[in-house]
């Protein structure tokens, strides 16, 4: 359980440590752009393959069990989480993580109209949804740290976004953009969400045992 600990400890320092903007800024500075992505990105993924492996040598130590009920948590919440995934990186969204940035149209957002963060909040229902039938201390860590980042990825992505456009472009622009509120008009991420999402969702089903070892299904 001790490398389990350590191993998130150093994921949540890598996360955090590059959030406080002067220190980020002169790693870039020294470094540039490019190179500091490539960098940070390999010793994300390093440290990913390290939780892992500790979780899966981690000892179970149960704090609640599994009812019946827990299991279809994910099979019920899963499909919405798999439609903002899929359907969030497809959109053309300004906000958050997505293939497309350029085009976006305030006025037809589609499902940024409904949430400016689909990708992140299908993490935060995927791990929330996978702690209900996973009870010992290891998933709680993992989950939870899931969790809680899908949770703070929103506020840290809008923030800065905010704080980039409103410098080089001035507030009305940044207004302009916040107008999607509430709007769902538009195919942008909804076509990709049903269709995309719905068939992640049934590969996820058929490969989960042969992934994970164990079946979604209730």
């Amino acid at each position: 359980m001790a490398e389990l600990i350590a191993s998130v400890i150093i994921f949540l320092l890598t996360h955090t440590i590059p959030a406080y903007v002067p220190l980020r800024e002169n790693l870039v500075r020294h470094l540039g752009e490019r190179p500091y992505r490539i960098v940070y990105g390999i010793i994300t993924l390093a440290v990913l393959a390290w939780i892992g492996f500790a979780y899966a040598n981690a000892p179970y130590v149960e704090l609640w069990g599994q009812p019946a009920w827990t299991r279809w948590v994910p099979i019920l919440t899963m499909p919405v989480a798999c439609l903002l995934l899929i359907g969030g990186v497809a959109a053309i969204n300004p906000f958050s993580l997505s293939f497309r940035k350029a085009g976006f149209d305030p006025n037809r957002p589609g499902l940024i109209g409904l949430c400016r963060h689909p990708v992140m909040w299908s993490f935060a229902l995927w791990s929330l949804a996978h702690l209900a039938p996973n009870g010992d201390v290891a998933s709680l860590l993992i989950f939870g740290l899931m969790f809680g980042l899908s949770l703070y990825g929103p506020v840290a992505l809008e923030s800065k976004k905010r704080r980039t456009m409103i410098a080089d472009k001035g507030r009305a622009a940044w207004d302009g953009l916040m107008a999607c509120r509430g709007k769902l008009r538009g195919g942008n991420g909804w076509v990709a969400g049903f269709i995309g999402g719905g068939a992640f969702y049934l590969l996820s089903l058929w490969s989960h045992e042969y992934l994970i070892g164990q079946s979604p299904v209730p």
